[in-house]
């Protein structure tokens, strides 16, 4: 059965910590503002001294720890979600019923689970991220946007081996990221979208 794999506690610590070294250098920023023009005016000269010494050195260790944590731990992230994206999609290839000529696949949020239901059946495909604890927005965005790459990148190629589709696509529920269900196409009138299949030469 498919599922999450990867320290995901420990990504998600090392995740905070970069956003707490992105923080920390919004306040040295900050510091540097303040402490330099307090120094201008009162004609603090070794307070001018120090603001100018000690700010370019802890502004250079905020920004190498944030790229650190966010490349080494945010990238381990985002891997493993991937990675269980595609193990969802193979483990229910049978419940996306590629066997269809029309297919909508409409998905929606309900706390860490993104939901997947197709046409009118009862079967859906579920995609539980309660590792997470809780998603944020850019959390959601990200998980979003793999899901709908996925879902083109598998039916341009399909298309691409013969499948004869008359229309395929994928709305967002309301609650997700668009306000309204609106239906984007992978496939239309029995040819790739443009931009659908720009996306699957890029991820194929």
């Amino acid at each position: 059965m498919a599922n999450l794999q990867g320290d995901i506690k420990n990504w998600k610590k090392g995740e905070l910590c970069g956003t707490v070294a992105t923080v920390f250098c919004g306040i040295v920023v900050a510091f540097f503002a303040a402490a330099f023009t307090s120094a201008s005016v009162l004609n603090l000269e070794t307070l001018r001294l120090v603001t100018l010494i000690l700010s370019p050195v802890l502004l250079v260790i905020g920004i190498a720890l944030s790229a650190f944590c966010n490349i080494k731990f945010g990238g381990a992230n985002e891997r493993a979600i991937k990675k269980y994206i595609l193990d969802v999609c193979v483990e229910n290839a049978a419940l996306m019923h590629p066997e269809r000529k029309s297919l909508s696949f409409y998905i929606s949020i309900e706390g860490t689970d993104i939901i997947i239901s197709v046409n009118d059946y009862k079967g859906k495909i579920i995609f539980d991220f309660s590792e997470f604890k809780k998603l944020s927005f850019a959390r959601k965005a990200f998980i979003l946007g793999e899901i709908e790459s996925r879902l083109v990148v598998t039916f341009c190629r399909l298309y691409e081996r013969g499948a004869g589709y008359t229309d395929v696509g994928f709305a967002e529920r309301e609650g997700t990221r668009r306000k309204t269900v609106k239906k984007i196409f992978i496939i239309k009138d029995g040819a790739p979208d443009k931009k659908a299949f720009k996306t699957y030469l890029k991820n194929k």
